[in-house]
């Protein structure tokens, strides 16, 4: 299964791309997020990719960053939603906002997202508002519901970057969401690579 494909942009329509790698043409549908951020034709790109297999062709949905592949991929647990639904409602907002509203439960806001509406708002918030607050830890869920009066999302971002950063290198939420909360608190503002060092630094002292 492809996992991610790097390669010259040979081709960019509006919800779909080429990128060219080892001599073979993917064909990958991409959402407005991911379109508005591609470069340049013939330059070289690297897409997350998602492989579905229908009946009648194998189709692959490309990202170019990995947050927004996790989202995709959890609209599709929710029944009714297919990938284009899914791409319209990430398109609908950013991703910082889409889990604060999710987690929140704030159901008008979500009813306001292309082809959503109320009832699928509703499901929505059933099926993905614990499935966030499980995924995402006490670190970001802190913020993201902090965040519910005055619409920030940078923080939750740069916090939900550490943790899966910090996931990545084989380390629990459990084990490092204390640390992580101190340094994010003690550091507001800075970047995810430098708050990394710090946390490292941190657990290593300890």
């Amino acid at each position: 299964m492809i996992g991610r494909v790097r390669g010259p942009l040979v081709y960019k329509g509006i919800d779909e791309v080429m990128v060219e790698a080892g001599g073979v043409g993917y064909r990958l549908q991409v959402s407005v997020t991911t379109g508005n951020q591609l470069p340049p034709l013939n330059e070289e790109v690297v897409l997350w990719v998602t492989t579905k297999l229908r009946d009648d062709a194998i189709q692959l949905y490309g990202f170019f960053e990995r947050r927004e592949q996790i989202m995709f991929l959890r609209l599709l647990k929710v029944n009714g939603v297919g990938p284009k639904l899914a791409f319209a409602i990430i398109a609908g907002g950013d991703l910082g906002r889409l889990e604060r509203q999710l987690v929140n439960q704030e159901v008008d806001e979500l009813a306001k997202l292309p082809g959503v509406g109320k009832k699928l708002s509703r499901r929505l918030v059933l099926e993905l508002g614990e499935l966030l607050k499980k995924e995402l830890g006490d670190i970001a869920l802190s913020d993201l519901v902090g965040q519910s009066a005055s619409g920030e999302g940078s923080s939750s971002v740069t916090a939900y970057e550490l943790m899966e950063a910090l996931q990545a290198l084989g380390y629990r939420s459990s084990e490092v969401e204390a640390i992580s909360a101190k340094v994010l608190r003690e550091h507001p503002g800075l970047e995810v690579e430098k708050l990394l060092k710090l946390v490292l630094q941190e657990l290593h002292r300890g």
